[in-house]
């Protein structure tokens, strides 16, 4: 039976909590019926606390602890949820990161929903590997994160002993994977159809908005971001970039990625993108004019990299979200 510990703290999401919490609840009962024969449950839960206190949710809704931190012994799986808005008050929480890199150093699975990657980030356990976060955190991570490979498209990232599930409503998509993971896909199956759940997703793209970091100090790669947002449209290169911020080519290619997170040409193509999805969603108008009023010529192209970035056809994703 796998042992697991659901962290809580204030403003945490309690849906992230008690979703989970009902899947393996729910995951325990269809092991009973999947298995008659067998004693065993699918896991035991506990949600745990700093001191042990009841905590206030997003919501204004306590969560009501089963223990303290230091008294939470011999865990299998350590789940750590997301807050709503900034993490950065959380991260203060010195003795929470702490205790999340000794669980891991003594052998426990650590797995974030949301802003936790923040918190498996801050304790160590991220450093040179992938992770993943709610998409509007992306920008804050890589900056207080550089040497982590952030997948932002990617919904859940499983590094064996460590995972991380995308933005708000991961949780649920996170607490399946652990239950095909340590259970059987039979198991995940059967409680995803029970909850009305679309157990198959695996990325976030169709959901993400590109903005485009510009909370730096580079004067020169501003300069060429804000010429970008004007003139993003017309035939763009690297060269006429760099020439444009004052820099040469590889001083520019260099400070770019630095400043923003992006190569100049991907950080073009997405602006591109996030003006077509805008286009798609708030106009009628057809996949022709949209595809040169953002720059690009061959429509089969455009359409290629649309599915490419977005991970969904043009004509897909105007109807899952447009007006």
């Amino acid at each position: 039976m796998l042992n697991i510990a659901v962290m809580a703290y204030d403003n945490c999401l309690q849906s992230g909590i008690s979703g989970m919490l009902d899947l393996f609840t729910l995951a325990n009962w269809e092991q009973k019926r999947l298995s008659p024969e067998s004693k065993s449950l699918f896991c035991h839960t506990e949600v745990v606390t700093l001191d042990g206190e009841p905590v206030t949710s997003f919501n204004r809704q306590q969560v009501v602890a089963n223990q303290r931190l230091a008294d939470c012994k011999d865990i299998d799986l350590l789940i750590v949820p997301g807050v709503m808005g900034r993490p950065d008050r959380l991260l203060e929480q010195t003795e929470l990161t702490e205790w999340i890199a000794e669980q891991h150093q003594n052998g426990t699975v650590v797995a974030s929903a949301c802003s936790g990657a923040f918190l498996l980030a801050e304790a160590g356990i991220l450093n040179g590997r992938q992770a993943t976060t709610h998409w509007q955190l992306a920008d804050r991570f890589r900056q207080r994160f550089p040497k982590i490979n952030l997948q932002i498209d990617r919904l859940i990232i499983d590094g064996v002993d460590y995972l991380c599930a995308g933005g708000t409503g991961a949780h649920i998509d996170l607490a399946l994977h652990l239950i095909e993971k340590y259970g059987s896909k039979s198991l995940a199956n059967v409680c995803a159809r029970m909850m009305l759940i679309d157990g198959n997703r695996r990325d976030q793209a169709p959901f993400v908005r590109f903005k485009g970091y510009k909370d730096h100090i580079d004067e020169p790669i501003l300069k060429v971001q804000q010429w970008l947002d004007r003139y993003y449209r017309e035939k763009v290169s690297v060269r006429v970039m760099a020439k444009r911020s004052g820099l040469n080519e590889r001083t520019f290619l260099r400070r770019f990625r630095k400043a923003t997170g992006e190569a100049p040409l991907e950080y073009l193509q997405k602006m591109r993108i996030e003006k077509a999805k805008q286009l798609l969603t708030g106009t009628e108008q057809p996949l022709e004019k949209i595809t040169s009023a953002v720059g690009y010529v061959d429509l089969s192209s455009f359409r290629r990299l649309f599915h490419q970035v977005v991970g969904i056809s043009p004509t897909s994703y105007r109807q899952r979200f447009g007006n």
